[in-house]
C-alpha cells in the first residue's frame, strides 16, 4: 500500500535575491578583507585633513602623538 502525502514536507529558506545564510557565511572572509581595505584606504586618504586629525587620530592611544603638532618657541609668533 502506498501511503500519500497532502502537503510538501521541505521548507524554504529566507533569502535575499540569491543571498541566503549560507551564503552569507561563504562571503564573510572577502567582505570582512574588502571591508578593512576601504577602512584602511579611508584612513590614508584622510590623514592630512585637520577635522579628521582632531576628530579622530589624535585619540588613538599609543599613535595619537604622532598628529599633535609642536610648534619650537622661537617659531611662534609673538
Amino acid at each position: 500500500m502506498v501511503a500519500y502525502v497532502s502537503k510538501l514536507a521541505a521548507k524554504t529558506a529566507p533569502y535575499y535575491g540569491q543571498l541566503n545564510f549560507s551564503n552569507l557565511i561563504a562571503y564573510i572572509p572577502n567582505l570582512a578583507l574588502w571591508g578593512g581595505a576601504s577602512a584602511a584606504g579611508m584612513f590614508v586618504f584622510t590623514e592630512g585633513w585637520p577635522k579628521f586629525q582632531d576628530t579622530f587620530y589624535k585619540k588613538i592611544p599609543i599613535f595619537g602623538t604622532h598628529w599633535e603638532v609642536e610648534v619650537a618657541p622661537e617659531d611662534q609668533p609673538q
